[in-house]
């Protein structure tokens, strides 16, 4: 009898779990691999099974304890993989009922589910200061672990290395290798001044800084390693430098060109050869502020892959900057030059990190979507519960794309809506269509008909749940767009702030647009320098006679190429290193250059550059 009414009882907590509980919210990338929270077992000795813990208590001789209990159930079915009925106990604990000591057990077992359904904040908030309450160190182990990918999770990498190094002095099996993947997201903004006391963390300290000191100076890198080794000769991360340095030697051939030759890869001649020789351009303005690289371009218009390839095996450079054209970089991504580095000047259609072999290769592209996921970002930090993005786009298959991109970076609580228009003439419909207009319209009309001769208001009323209107478009699509969504917004309603592309800004209205007064644009940062008064980008133009911000684009990434081949192992091996660049803020990830832009405006005519930039990354999503 004793055993029928326990497996009713387990199966009312099941049957529980399954109208209780609550599903996971929607996954988002991370930069690093995301905890197996279904693999951190406690692995106490002598630890009963759930069902035991279950029967005691059904046993137990008071609330008290039965709920002590049912606390100890709880996590033994989290290692039974039993996630549903765990947290059907969980949901109907009484905590007034719990102990100091079964208080602690039951928010631990609280923070795993949430790690279960990657719920992130909210194991932050309920295990955050609860490790020292432990004296088992399994206890503290897992405690500590489940704080530091939740850290990750809201970008604050130096408080999870933090967390994670203490977590190791309680476990067997400590790995560096696992610290370094959280270490290496640290940026320089988020490092202490100061070196911490501990002297295993000042050594993870000191690691991080040579990394970003690198950043400023390459060639030093290598010292700077020799004398992290030399100060920490015991760090548990020693094997790990070694093998850094070991394969940074076996990279350097001994016959490489001692003048650091950089070789090029460019269409110097045919279709492409202006965006070509704008990039050619940045390049050389990069390498002639110093003499410690020798150019050689290779025209690979000119030249088939085979004479590419050999005039490259002639020159034994010590780094090579292109293709540019997604076909010739299609051909060159499994060169037989896997030890020198190389920076693609474009990225595939499905790039991947082993697209190119080894960790020599990185893609730089100025490609459109990473402007529509900045965008979507910026947006989405900004919308509010109750509102949500409107899109306004060309029913094309590149606006597609950009629209796309812009739905799946979207964080914000309601989906973006979004207007496609055909054609020139459907825009004005499309607005009026999409802000309510048309449905307003409607609305006065059946009330002047209801109301006879009796005067009422015509004035029409837009939707008031828009946060924000994105237009991907080119300049000549936003210059038609932006008057119809000016008249269409209600003057009781609040001003709605609007959103373009680097499409928008071209060379006729470098200094401002009266036209397109409060449009907010992402853009390269060397085109909005000095608020559009930058002299040497005038200059530049100047120089080039018929062109425009277009093929100046192309030069700032030029420039920003050189110094990625030159660090590029350094910011290969750490995302959290960045290059400030003519380009944007650079950082690498998974072998793609991840591009950060200026946000700017055009105000009371004038371009301006927004005081508060966004600090818009990926989730990584990694």
């Amino acid at each position: 009898m004793f055993k029928a009414y326990r497996f009713v009882y387990i199966a009312i907590i099941a049957c529980f779990a399954l109208t209780q509980c609550t599903s996971a919210p929607k996954r988002t990338q991370a930069p690093q691999e995301r905890p197996d929270v279904q693999q951190q077992t406690l692995d106490l000795e002598d630890a009963k099974r759930s069902a035991d813990w279950l029967d005691d208590a059904w046993q137990a001789s008071n609330d008290i304890a039965k709920n002590s209990a049912l606390v100890q159930a709880a996590l033994t079915l989290q290692d039974e993989k039993q996630w549903q009925k765990s947290a059907a106990i969980l949901s109907r604990l009484d905590k007034s009922q719990l102990t100091n000591d079964a208080n602690r057990y039951y928010r631990l077992a609280k923070g795993r589910w949430y790690a279960h359904n990657e719920q992130w904040s909210l194991v932050y908030d309920v295990l955050n200061g609860l490790p020292e309450r432990f004296t088992q160190k399994e206890y503290k182990r897992l405690t500590l672990e489940l704080l530091a990918f939740a850290a990750s999770e809201r970008k604050q990498y130096w408080q999870a290395l933090i967390w994670q190094v203490e977590a190791q002095r309680y476990s067997d099996d400590p790995s560096p290798q696992l610290l370094w993947q959280t270490a290496r997201w640290v940026t320089q903004s988020q490092l202490p001044e100061a070196r911490p006391r501990d002297l295993i963390l000042a050594g993870w300290w000191r690691l991080i800084d040579n990394h970003h000191q690198a950043m400023t100076s390459p060639e030093s890198f290598a010292r700077l390693l020799d004398n992290w080794q030399n100060s920490f000769p015991n760090h548990p991360a020693q094997e790990l430098v070694r093998s850094w340095k070991q394969a940074n030697s076996e990279q350097a051939e001994p016959e490489m060109n001692t003048a650091k030759t950089i070789a090029v890869l460019l269409p110097l001649s045919g279709q492409y050869e202006a965006q070509g020789l704008a990039v050619r351009d940045g390049i050389i303005a990069k390498v002639s502020e110093s003499t410690s690289s020798e150019l050689v371009f290779i025209d690979t218009n000119a030249l088939s892959f085979e004479q590419q390839q050999s005039k490259v095996q002639e020159l034994k450079p010590a780094g090579i900057i292109g293709p540019l054209l997604k076909e010739s970089v299609t051909h060159w991504v499994n060169q037989t030059n896997s030890a020198i580095p190389q920076v693609f000047l474009n990225q595939l259609d499905n790039n991947t990190p082993q697209s190119a072999e080894g960790d020599t290769a990185l893609f730089f592209a100025l490609n459109p979507e990473t402007e529509a996921e900045q965008a979507s970002e910026f947006m989405s930090s900004a919308s509010s519960q109750t509102k949500r993005p409107l899109v306004l786009a060309a029913d094309t298959p590149s606006s597609k794309r950009m629209v796309e991109r812009y739905k799946a970076s979207w964080s914000g609580i309601n989906e973006p809506s979004v207007s496609l228009f055909s054609q020139r003439d459907d825009m004005k419909s499309a607005v009026e269509t999409s802000l309510g207009l048309i449905g307003s319209k409607e609305r006065i009309r059946a009330v002047k008909i209801a109301a006879g001769k009796i005067i009422v208001d015509e004035q029409e009323r837009s939707r008031r749940d828009i946060s924000g209107i994105y237009l991907p478009g080119n300049l000549q699509q936003v210059r038609l767009l932006k008057p119809f969504i000016d008249v269409s917004i209600s003057p009781f309603a609040q001003r709605i702030l609007v959103y373009g592309t680097s499409s928008a800004h071209e060379l006729s209205n470098q200094l401002g647009d009266n036209d397109l007064n409060g449009l907010i644009f992402s853009e390269t940062p060397w085109l909005v320098q000095n608020n559009g008064k930058n002299v040497l980008l005038n200059q530049w133009l100047e120089a080039r006679p018929g062109w425009g911000l277009s093929q100046a684009r192309l030069a700032a990434m030029g420039y920003d190429s050189v110094d990625l081949v030159q660090r590029l192992t350094i910011m290969q091996r750490m995302p959290g290193t960045q290059l400030n660049g003519l380009s944007g803020t650079l950082n690498v990830e998974q072998q793609i250059v991840q591009r950060q832009l200026q946000w700017a405006a055009f105000r009371n005519g004038r371009l301006t550059v927004l005081e508060e930039q966004p600090s818009a990354g990926k989730s990584r999503r990694q």
